[in-house]
């Protein structure tokens, strides 16, 4: 049975860079999980009318009155 070339070189390279390679690194062992902070409820926010709208009067597409007319 012929040896495959290509396999033979890639376990002599495989070999030779374990040999140069570092040692392989050691886990920390987990640390205890913190208590989660307890979670404050959000509160819906409220759009902001401008000042002088009207939303009743643009909702009918009435323009307000002119003073100086």
């Amino acid at each position: 049975m012929p040896i495959d070339p290509y396999a033979a070189l890639n376990a002599m390279l495989r070999a030779e860079a374990a040999r140069f390679a570092p040692p392989a690194r050691q886990t920390e062992p987990a640390r205890p999980a913190r208590p989660a902070r307890p979670v404050q409820p959000v509160q819906p926010v409220q759009p902001v009318q401008p000042v002088g709208s009207d939303p009743e009067r643009e909702q009918n597409g009435t323009a307000p009155a002119d003073p100086a007319a």
